[in-house]
């Protein structure tokens, strides 16, 4: 049985409706509407996300880190989902400020199982590195918005003096620069982050991974991604190299932490087989 096949029996055996929507869809061929559809189960009348749609947390109530998720979800897949996209647009309005940001979880989050990276007080504080996430995904989706229109120059604006010290920020932080439109030289701000990359934290430049963290793979999931210029070509064959290798014996890929639960571990391995999938096809190691 081949890489292909073993982590696709993997995600079908152990993936949630949503993860297997994006294999049908993304991997598959199925007609379109399939993912978003699955995350539309997770959307709450206020315009957010819930119901644990990011494993390591059980919380019903919509929370920005799920909105996040579900958003990123959108944007692995090169998929738009307007009327989702506007409503989470909705959610992060009445909750954001463009001066302080938003929280990645709200107090109520955390009386549900959670994994303990979420026990942290500064996941309840405002955060301008989750609003400018949230900001550069919803205008990736391409909608139109009173707030999103305001929120977009505001958040290119901290770009140039605020420092990002993690790479998961500075990941959706290119999201943003990839969604404007040519009108504003962003140049001078993918250069800047370009050279923040190196110095932030849980960026792993070079193979092999021996622990949790960002590699240039998850900056740059196809050849045609965005951010593909800033890897040189050793540095991605090393890290597909690796990837290929770490597929386990059950088919699957491991997770390099401590979720909630069992079933929120076995969410996290389809989701990280379904990744590593779609990176794995898309340059054509698979």
């Amino acid at each position: 049985m081949t890489a292909w096949e073993r982590g696709k029996r993997f995600v079908v055996r152990h993936g949630r409706l949503l993860e297997r929507a994006v294999l049908a869809q993304c991997l598959e061929g199925e007609a379109p509407g399939r993912v978003a559809l699955a995350l539309q189960a997770y959307q709450n009348p206020d315009g957010g996300l819930g119901y644990g749609l990011e494993p390591d947390l059980c919380a019903p109530e919509s929370q920005p880190l799920f909105v996040e998720f579900g958003l990123h979800t959108l944007y692995a897949c090169g998929l738009r989902a307007p009327a989702l996209a506007r409503a989470a647009c909705a959610f992060v309005a009445r909750h954001a400020d463009l001066q302080r940001g938003i929280p990645t979880l709200f107090p109520s989050a955390l009386a549900y199982d959670h994994a303990p990276h979420w026990d942290s007080p500064a996941a309840q504080e405002p955060s301008l590195d989750r609003l400018i996430g949230l900001v550069g995904l919803l205008n990736w989706q391409g909608i139109e918005d009173a707030w999103l229109a305001r929120a977009v120059p505001a958040c290119l604006d901290l770009l140039e003096t605020l420092p990002l010290d993690d790479v998961h920020t500075l990941q959706t932080a290119f999201c943003l620069l990839e969604s404007v439109a040519p009108t504003r030289d962003v140049g001078a701000l993918y250069a800047r982050l370009a050279d923040q990359l190196s110095r932030t934290s849980h960026f792993i430049a070079e193979a092999p991974v021996r622990g949790y963290g960002l590699t240039p793979l998850h900056l740059a999931p196809t050849p045609e991604s965005y951010c593909r210029p800033l890897f040189r070509e050793e540095q991605i064959a090393a890290h597909l190299d690796d990837l290929l290798s770490r597929q386990q014996e059950d088919g699957g890929w491991p997770i390099a932490w401590s979720p909630p639960s069992e079933s929120a571990a076995w969410a996290w391995r389809a989701h990280n087989t379904l990744s590593a999938l779609m990176t794995l096809r898309a340059y054509g190691r698979i």
